[in-house]
């Protein structure tokens, strides 16, 4: 009997001391929950703070992105303004026929066709001359001045001084007209443009052995200030000159149009250059523009 309340007694200390380490157990995870309940808390206004910072940061996002809306908006505004301006200046009409009874050049036999109509300068009614474009020469087949490249050259007769002159001026108004938008837009022209009047320049990065002597003396006639580029003439001195360089610097006056109506997200209507500066001009003068 004795025995048995001894191993009773034995069997309650052993139970006694696992409830001690239980107990010590449970209290220890307790603790442990409790500092990572408090680490929570803290973690938790962390997170709340940031999300405040986080969203006065996008308030203020949001406020800048529309200041930054309104200065750009005020920014085309300005640029359609002072373009407006050089469209004033330099009104371009394309016209794809020969308005009747103002073609007064042109031969009867339809051999060729008069400086005027070929670079489309027409007088207007007060004598003054605009850039009214009947017929851009076509660059793709390389014709200036009613020169065609690649076929032996001939003397065209019904080129005159007075036409010569006119085409020049023509194209270094649009060069002109070019070289003022790019600025307005701060485009910097893959083809830099030299403007002079009807004695323009178009460069261009790439010289070639046949122009290396003559772009040389016109670099230093127009002070280019680059060495590696090689001017080309918007213009033909007279009938019996070699026109493959006007033409050329006909093609790279229609790249920077090009280039110009890709920086506003346009696409060029192929290798007129007057066309495509007209478009310019048009989408710049749009509403869609300003809001875009």
């Amino acid at each position: 009997m004795r025995g048995r309340v001894e191993l009773r007694r034995a069997r309650v200390g052993e139970l006694l001391v696992a409830r001690r380490d239980a107990a010590r157990g449970v209290d220890r995870r307790r603790e442990q929950l409790q500092a990572q309940i408090d680490r929570v808390l803290r973690l938790s206004g962390a997170v709340a703070a940031a999300s405040r910072r986080l969203q006065d940061a996008k308030e203020a996002l949001s406020g800048e992105k529309a200041r930054l809306g309104d200065l750009q908006r005020l920014l085309r505004m300005r640029q359609q303004s002072m373009i407006g301006q050089v469209a004033a200046l330099y009104p371009v009409k394309v016209f794809h026929d020969l308005p009747h009874g103002r073609n007064l050049n042109s031969n009867t036999n339809g051999a060729h066709r008069s400086l005027s109509e070929e670079n489309g300068t027409l007088p207007e009614e007060n004598g003054t001359h605009l850039l009214n474009v009947i017929k851009l020469p076509q660059i793709h087949a390389l014709t200036f001045l009613g020169w065609q490249i690649g076929k032996q050259r001939r003397k065209q007769n019904d080129i005159c001084e007075k036409d010569l002159q006119r085409s020049a001026a023509v194209l270094g108004y649009a060069a002109h007209a070019i070289l003022l938008i790019a600025s307005y837009l701060h485009v910097p022209l893959r083809y830099p443009l030299h403007f002079g009047g009807s004695r323009s320049y178009v460069s261009d990065c790439l010289p070639s052995a046949e122009t290396a002597s003559i772009a040389s003396a016109e670099r230093t006639c127009i002070n280019m200030t680059d060495p590696k580029l090689t001017v080309y003439p918007l213009f033909v001195e007279c009938q019996e000159d070699d026109p493959t360089k006007a033409s050329y610097a006909i093609y790279l006056l229609h790249k920077d149009t090009e280039q110009l109506l890709n920086y506003i997200g346009a696409e060029s209507s192929g290798r007129r250059v007057f066309d495509n500066l007209q478009e310019l001009i048009r989408i710049i003068q749009s509403d869609e523009y300003v809001y875009s």
